[in-house]
């Protein structure tokens, strides 16, 4: 089964591609041009990348999947937010301020991972090169997932010691499961890095055990390799090219998730969470009394955004939490959560699991509050881009309230009527333009980055699970379903 010629192939073809590669990587680092300005409206910027992002990573009908169409609704948007005011009452929602706040800070744990540990990773050549040709691989897998800790230090210990006990460990195994558990594994498929790790960074034969390693979900794995195939790239040096930058990718995306886990092991080292036992009991009660309830209606998250504080036997001034010789009552627990949202780590929660994944929620919140301490201390609070963000997202929410409460005044004032949608849409559209047309003094467009741009036409909704803001961008303004972007009276392509 082994293939020589492929692998000799394999040799002389990827030391000319790693001289390349070497390269290209020693060349002097070309500093990235800073971010251009595609549209302002007054003291509000759309960057390419905030329209993008707004454009590509929302679902949108079809009638607004035109270039012009998104920009003339992402101006639209900051108009509504300019007229809502200062002194908007959402500003000074507590509530609200709280969600803005959490989004922030979630940006600034992003950044801080970036600077601790993706910005750090050096990556041997020789090692991307010796992964690069291992990818080939393609490797048929027996499998076993096991989560009791004392079975996988029996194993452990009986391979250590008797490694031919090996095939009898499977066999045993087998026989509980009553199912061979087969797995085919692709290096391009997104398995956990100790997964990748254990099977790509040699070359394995048939009958080798690996294993039993942890996972990152906590459980651990036993594998045996029943088969294997090489699968060589074809299509020429650029094929190559890309093979090599996903394998470089993945490597570092691997190294810097290790490293982050041990910024985070370092900074939690000695600091030790104790619940007030009485405190914690009723609050972990009432949540789950509200997560059931709740669960009946949607079972597909994996968040707890507000707990029932108004129970009568709940005391807002009772001891919750300590840790690090920080206190937390019961009330700076609410508040905490209307800033970090519980993130549980299944979204499979029962009345026999969820004290615990509701202990481990906290526990992850209250991490992320030392992370959030360490991105202060860098002053990333203070980003450009972090900052920019948050705006978009307050712009987007105050649009959008703006919107309803000139629908609501129009219906109070008698002009429509609930029960008349193409009416209510003709007033909307009226009322649009003429918002337009009064803040057309101060709109601006970058013409020649916005003809640079070219969109897809198809949906895609971006969520990033395991963070207590999953939603990458807010939803796509559908306020004017028009191209029209004449009101800009002062167009500039030049505009920066």
């Amino acid at each position: 089964m082994e293939m020589t010629q492929n692998k000799t192939t394999c040799l002389f073809k990827n030391l000319l591609l790693l001289g390349i590669i070497f390269t290209i990587s020693c060349s002097p680092a070309k500093k990235e041009p800073a971010e251009v300005v595609l549209a302002k409206v007054g003291d509000r910027e759309i960057t390419p990348i905030e329209f993008r992002f707004r454009a590509e990573l929302t679902i949108r009908p079809d009638n607004f999947k035109d270039k012009n169409v998104t920009l003339n609704n992402l101006i639209s948007e900051k108009i509504l937010a300019i007229e809502a005011g200062p002194d908007h009452e959402l500003l000074k929602n507590k509530p609200f301020q709280s969600r803005l706040k959490g989004i922030k800070e979630q940006l600034m744990r992003d950044e801080l991972y970036k600077k601790v540990a993706v910005d750090v990773v050096v990556l041997d050549s020789a090692d991307v090169y010796k992964t690069y040709c291992n990818s080939m691989r393609e490797y048929e897998l027996e499998f076993y997932t096991i989560n009791d800790q004392q079975l996988v230090k029996k194993i452990r210990t009986a391979l250590d010691s008797v490694p031919e006990m090996a095939d009898q460990i499977f066999d045993d195994l087998n026989a509980q499961i009553g199912k061979k558990p087969m797995h085919e594994v692709k290096y391009q498929d997104p398995d956990d890095d100790a997964i990748h790790e254990a099977l790509y960074s040699d070359k394995l034969d048939v009958g080798t055990i690996i294993g039993p390693i942890r996972l990152t979900s906590g459980a651990h794995i036993l594998m045996k390799v029943t088969n294997w195939s090489d699968n060589l790239i074809f299509g020429g040096g650029e094929a190559e090219l890309i093979r090599w930058n996903e394998v470089s990718k993945k490597m570092r995306q691997a190294k810097s998730r290790e490293l982050w886990n041990s910024y985070q092991a370092d900074l939690m080292r000695d600091k030790k969470i104790e619940f007030d036992d009485e405190s914690f009991k009723i609050i972990s009660e009432s949540a789950l009394a509200y997560h059931l309830k709740k669960a009946a209606f949607d079972t597909s998250t994996s968040q707890m955004t507000e707990i029932p504080f108004d129970e009568p036997e709940i005391d807002m001034d009772a001891p919750f939490l300590k840790v690090d010789n920080m206190r937390w009552t019961v009330g700076d627990f609410r508040d905490a959560i209307l800033i970090h949202p519980l993130v549980f780590r299944t979204k499979y929660l029962n009345k026999e699991n969820f004290t615990r994944q509701f202990s481990l929620a906290i526990k992850d919140m209250v991490r992320d509050y030392f992370l959030t301490r360490e991105a202060y201390k860098r002053s990333l609070d203070k980003s450009k881009s972090i900052n920019h963000t948050v705006e978009m997202w307050q712009d987007a929410i105050l649009a959008e309230n703006q919107q309803k409460t000139i629908i609501s005044s129009a219906m109070e004032a008698g002009i429509v009527t609930k029960d008349d949608p193409v009416g209510i849409s003709e007033y909307w559209k009226t009322e649009m333009l003429k918002l337009q047309n009064n803040f057309s003094h101060s709109i601006k467009i970058n013409y020649d980055e916005l003809n640079k741009i070219r969109l897809t036409k198809i949906d895609f909704f971006a969520i990033r699970p395991g963070v207590p803001y999953p939603v990458s961008v807010p939803n796509f303004p559908l306020l004017i379903a028009s191209d029209d972007l004449s009101y800009a009276k002062q167009d500039s392509s030049n505009y920066q």
